[in-house]
């Protein structure tokens, strides 16, 4: 005869076990859920940092452009090639080297200002503005190498930005009869001067 089973007993000694094993399903299943919602919360603020250290790294850069180009900017300023045409510097410039390499004569004309076409139109110079200035030069030389140092000494000094379009050498005394104080060679040169105009320097005027 087989025996009977005693719930009553089996009870009193299984219910706590049995609470125990409920109460740790139900801390591991809240666990699971737990863990899955921090890790979520996780990856959007994974993905907000990263998100913002790229555009950190991408105001770095622009910043560092804006540097860059605001000390060109300066530089050109400087030199003269950004702003108002400085043409009395020119004349000045042009007699004070003359003077310095001891050429025998010097005659200069300036023509007027004129606007100058730019290479490449865009919404974002559409503010600046090219201008040009041709000078025409006759040079009393003593030795063919005072035109290279008279150039390299005016694009030194002078204001603006210079190109030398031709020049041609004419020889006024023979090479036995040559004399240091007076002029052998005639250099009759063109150059062009550029200048360039921005918004801020229109608006807030500039020396000329």
């Amino acid at each position: 005869m087989r025996a009977r089973t005693d719930w009553n007993y089996l009870l009193d000694d299984m219910l706590i076990p049995a609470i125990s094993v409920v109460c740790a399903a139900l801390v591991l299943v809240a666990s699971w859920w737990f863990h899955d919602r921090e890790e979520a919360i996780f990856d959007i603020y994974s993905s907000n940092q990263n998100a913002i250290h790229e555009d950190y790294d991408a105001l770095v850069y622009r910043r560092r452009l804006i540097d860059r180009y605001h000390r060109r900017y300066k530089e050109f300023q400087q030199t003269g090639f950004v702003g108002m045409e400085r043409r009395l510097d020119w004349i000045e410039t042009i007699r004070t080297v003359a003077t310095g390499l001891d050429l025998p004569s010097v005659n200069y004309s300036l023509e007027p200002q004129r606007a100058v076409a730019k290479p490449v139109e865009s919404a974002s110079d559409a503010d600046i503005q090219i201008r040009l200035s041709r000078l025409e030069l006759e040079l009393g030389l003593v030795h063919e190498l005072d035109l290279l140092r008279f150039f390299r000494r005016l694009q030194a000094e002078a204001p603006g930005l210079m190109k030398v379009d031709q020049c041609s050498l004419v020889r006024v005394a023979a090479s036995d009869q040559a004399l240091k104080a007076e002029a052998n060679i005639t250099a009759n040169c063109s150059l062009q001067v550029f200048s360039v105009i921005t918004s801020d320097i229109t608006n807030r005027g500039g020396r000329i």
